[in-house]
């Protein structure tokens, strides 16, 4: 697909892990910024251009997929192609990292509270629990949410045993991983 691409759309932190080459133009962005981020390259697209729209792991999974379909759904872009190419997950890399692979039931969970309330949030990972699933939690944190993860922490703490495995990881596969092994009961 980056092949074929005359443009590329994205999260500055991802367009900037695209090889620049002849005929290719970059399109870097904001990451708060993804119905717009979709919007302009489904413009792009109904311009002639062949453009892809980058995200980390795979694009269905708390990535781009979800925005450029949903814009893709207005009368506008009916005529424009949209294919989505599956990815690794970050949960599927983090897990395949350390060994233990997610092979059975497990639940997905973003702590973000930008689409939906935190206490919406608590009350998934609450049922997760409660179901003895695996759980993978994406966007612990960020600059302006900083106290979600802690909440979570002590809720699951009333369910799960504090001996219970954790695995903290980020940038899976990039040269900034981190992977660290600790348990619920230690987790900081």
């Amino acid at each position: 697909a980056l092949q074929a691409a005359t443009g590329v759309i994205g999260y500055a932190t991802y367009t900037a892990r695209v090889p620049a080459r002849p005929g290719l133009t970059i399109h870097p962005s904001d990451n708060k910024v993804e119905s717009e981020r979709a919007e302009f390259a489904l413009d792009l697209a109904r311009r002639g251009r062949r453009v892809a729209v980058v995200s980390s792991g795979d694009p269905g999974v708390f990535a781009m997929a979800s925005a450029v379909l949903e814009v893709a759904c207005e009368p506008s872009y009916a005529h424009i192609p949209v294919r989505v190419v599956p990815g690794v997950t970050a949960a599927h890399a983090a897990a395949a990292r350390i060994g233990a692979p997610l092979g059975h039931d497990y639940a997905t969970i973003s702590l973000s509270d930008r689409l939906k309330p935190f206490e919406v949030v608590r009350e998934r990972v609450k049922a997760a629990a409660a179901a003895d699933l695996v759980i993978a939690l994406y966007n612990p944190a960020s600059r302006e949410r900083t106290w979600q993860v802690g909440v979570v922490r002590d809720d699951l703490l009333t369910v799960r045993d504090p001996a219970t495995p954790v695995i903290v990881a980020r940038a899976v596969g990039s040269d900034e991983e981190s992977v660290t092994v600790t348990t619920l009961g230690t987790l900081d």
